[in-house]
């Protein structure tokens, strides 16, 4: 049947669907997280690592290419903690601490590639140095970390992307941009700006005046185009109290700056987050409702598509001509793409992953969170894995299906040549309900995402996993508490 279903053929299969319209509805009236670009599961279902255990449980395709991830510390130096709403991890700044986790990510690189020899062997197509503030690493540091890195993978014709807060690229004469040109190989560069607004007084209430307004980041995208990077800046949507009209004010500030890729998010903040702002009730009285956030969201990518913008992924827009010219991102989109790719991940909390699609399983394992529990991790066990998942069929095809959301659209064929089945036929409750919602568009090709979808896209991948979360958890449906962020989104 596969490549015949149709949207009207998913509402006829499923008369009874009362009780997943009401799912859907619960979702959708929840905090809309980005907790789906992590994948499937949420740490929250990873059981532990523990010594003794089987490190690969499954058969690793070396055929398959690699994307890196690299966390070199958590240290972040915002005057208020996590700028008010990080919820990623992160521990106050101290430069010794970070020399110490780096040498200590570089360890792991290190024993990774000597337990495992075949990584130095696989093509590489990106890099990402990011997680903490990743640019407040020294110049000295960094250039052993991207040494290291050059000697375990070959990194010739890859993607290696820096992240961090905009002054710090243009410290010590811009010395962390000589430093990746000087000590890696590949000459597609990149670096990622947190920018967040341009707003004095968001900025203000962030603790991040020390990290740059826009001059900054308008010298910081001058001297990197210079070099020959491409350059990128993070903004959020809907801040407290922020009106449409700023937002699209720091959306053509981005744009005149020549920002190659400008990635808008919709902060997320609620009651129990646990962040400085979400115990703030003023700052919580001051959030649009979730309509009117969408509506904001969607005069952003008006004007960003109206300004010969592309949209590349739920969040990510690109110039159109960098996208046409063949220098568009990698890394992003190969971290979207389960069936092709694997990832290898070092640092605190990173996430590594390895496919075995003949065999219908995977394995995924996070590594230790806390700065000190991880660099304890690698200097006694000589390994810092502290979780892992095992993927059976059900969870791969559930892998394939969110990591899809984030590029836009899920291709029917390919999940069917991986997966075997159709996600129309294997999910048709759940796809029937977003149809009606307007969140999902079926046609032969793909089931893809409505603008609406891209806005609810949290639920979408919530309510596709939501079956299995249960069976994972042991649970039913209604001993889930709505305002539960692990049972509501993806585990």
């Amino acid at each position: 049947m596969g490549a015949s279903i149709c949207p009207e053929t998913v509402r006829e299969c499923c008369p009874t669907t009362a009780p997943m319209d009401r799912e859907l509805a619960r979702r959708m009236d929840g905090p809309q997280r980005y907790r789906l670009l992590q994948g499937y599961p949420m740490p929250a279902l990873m059981p532990a690592f523990h010594p003794g255990q089987t490190l690969d449980p499954v058969k690793v395709d070396t055929a398959r290419p690699l994307i890196v991830g690299v966390l070199p510390h958590t240290s972040c130096a915002p005057t208020l903690a996590g700028c008010g709403f990080c919820t990623f991890p992160h521990e106050p700044f101290r430069a010794s601490e970070v020399r110490r986790t780096v040498a200590a990510v570089e360890r792991e690189i290190r024993l990774r590639r000597d337990s495992r020899p075949e990584l130095s062997e696989r093509r590489v197509d990106a890099v990402y140095l990011g997680g903490g503030t990743a640019n407040l690493t020294p110049p000295d540091a960094l250039e052993s970390l991207c040494r290291t890195l050059s000697r375990a993978f070959d990194l010739h014709e890859a993607e290696v992307t820096l992240e961090g807060a905009p002054v710090f690229f243009l410290k010590g004469r811009h010395a962390l941009l000589e430093v990746l040109r000087q000590s890696l190989p590949t000459r597609r560069l990149r670096i990622s700006m947190g920018v967040q607004t341009f707003d004095p007084d968001q900025i203000r209430g962030m603790g991040r005046e020390a990290f740059g307004d826009r001059h900054t980041v308008a010298a910081v995208v001058e001297s990197a185009h210079a070099r020959g990077f491409t350059t990128s800046g993070d903004f959020l949507l809907n801040l407290p109290g922020q009106s449409r009209e700023a937002m699209l004010s720091d959306t053509a500030s981005a744009m005149a700056m020549g920002l190659d890729q400008i990635c808008l998010y919709h902060l997320v903040l609620f009651r129990g987050l646990g962040t400085p702002w979400a115990r703030n009730p003023e700052k919580l009285r001051a959030l649009p409702a979730l309509e009117a956030a969408f509506a904001n969201w969607q005069a952003v990518r008006d004007l960003l598509l109206q300004n010969g913008y592309v949209q590349t992924t739920l969040t990510n827009f690109e110039r159109s001509e960098v996208h046409r010219s063949g220098r568009g991102y990698l890394y992003e989109e190969c971290s979207f793409r389960p069936e092709l790719y694997d990832g290898a991940g070092f640092g605190p909390a990173a996430l590594s992953c390895s496919s075995d699609l003949a065999g219908s399983m995977a394995v995924k394992w996070m590594n230790e969170g806390r700065a000190a529990d991880y660099a304890r991790a690698v200097d006694e066990r000589a390994i810092a894995f502290s979780h892992r998942f095992v993927y059976g069929q059900k969870d791969l095809k559930l892998l394939y299906l969110t990591r899809k959301l984030p590029l836009l659209r899920i291709p029917r064929a390919a999940y069917r040549e991986a997966y075997g089945g159709d996600p129309l036929e294997d999910l048709a409750e759940e796809f029937s309900a977003l149809d009606r919602a307007g969140l999902t568009r079926a046609t032969a090709d793909a089931v893809e995402l409505t603008p609406r979808g891209m806005f609810y896209a949290d639920a979408v991948a919530g309510l596709l996993a939501s079956g299995r979360v249960r069976e994972l958890r042991g649970v039913r449906a209604e001993e889930i508490d709505a305002n539960e962020a692990g049972g509501s989104f993806m585990g």
